[in-house]
């Protein structure tokens, strides 16, 4: 299958749900950012300040009634001039505690916890295994007024932002020697977060297919995702969504449907699903968005 014909298949495909093994790789995708801005003069930087009280219906930073200007601190660690490092910045974000460990090296080894070069899906997978720990399991999405200055509550428009303070730095030149490792782990981790969304929630489009298209005398083709098929962090989850070229291609050659015809069907099946949830049709941009700055991330390396 093409891959543009492909992305275009899975983000039709997509049904989030908040936070999950996506949302551990996302804080570690949130670290590798947090370095990235790091490189800028501090008053240039972006990534690692917050609001400390939200009004949700003005959607803005509250004031604070001390300094009479909007509340808004920045993340103070253990690291030279201050600095975050990963614990810290996931303490800042909330859910977590300084001294928690987390970084953790290819094999699952735990680092140091000053590492600034964590495995993405090895720490993501301790980071999803803390939360799952708590009395609420699950890992909750992350609103850019808690990571991003100045940022918003919207989540895709705060995807987009760190995306675009990563993708500044590169064509600032920050994008060389040592620092170089920082873009590809950004890039790798993106790439990562991409597919866990996608195949994490895959069930639900197989799901439909299967209830529109087996009526109909079409057998739905499944497909894996990922590099295993299967969830890291959980591997008796398989990830896998329908492969929509075998699909068609199946029912083509059956003789019952023209090519014209079963492409209006899988179409058809396709847009109800997404338009007829409000979740499927909101975090279908989740994967618009962290396809585009994978898209603009990778132009720069």
């Amino acid at each position: 299958m093409q891959a543009s014909l492909f992305i275009g298949f899975l983000l039709l495909a997509t049904k989030v749900l908040a936070g999950g093994y996506a949302g551990a790789l996302e804080r570690v995708w949130l670290f590798y950012a947090y370095q990235i801005d790091g490189l800028n003069d501090p008053a240039q930087r972006t990534l690692g300040r917050k609001c400390m009280s939200w009004d949700p219906v003005a959607h803005k930073c509250r004031i604070n009634t001390k300094t009479k200007q909007e509340w808004w601190v920045t993340c103070e660690g253990s690291m030279p001039n201050k600095r975050c490092n990963f614990s810290d910045l996931l303490n800042f974000l909330g859910g977590c505690g300084k001294k928690d460990l987390f970084c953790a090296d290819q094999h699952g080894v735990l680092q140091d916890i000053k590492s600034t070069d964590p495995d993405p899906e090895e720490t993501a997978k301790k980071v999803y295994a803390h939360f799952l720990a708590q009395k609420k399991p699950k890992v909750p999405d992350w609103p850019g007024y808690r990571i991003i200055d100045q940022g918003p509550d919207d989540y895709n428009q705060s995807i987009d932002k760190v995306g675009d303070v990563v993708e500044k730095a590169a064509k600032a030149g920050k994008n060389t020697g040592d620092n170089k490792k920082l873009f590809e782990r950004f890039a790798q981790t993106t790439a990562q977060i991409k597919t866990a969304r996608v195949g994490d929630h895959g069930p639900y489009l197989i799901a439909a297919a299967e209830n529109r298209l087996k009526p109909l005398g079409i057998d739905v083709v499944k497909e894996s995702v990922g590099f295993s098929g299967h969830n890291p962090a959980d591997p008796s989850k398989t990830w896998e969504t329908v492969d929509w070229e075998q699909t068609m291609a199946g029912a083509i050659a059956g003789g019952e449907y023209s090519e014209l015809e079963i492409m209006a069907i899988t179409d058809k099946t396709r847009e109800d699903f997404y338009s007829a949830d409000d979740t499927a049709r909101d975090h279908r941009t989740v994967i618009q968005s962290y396809e585009i700055v994978e898209n603009k991330v990778n132009g720069c390396i």
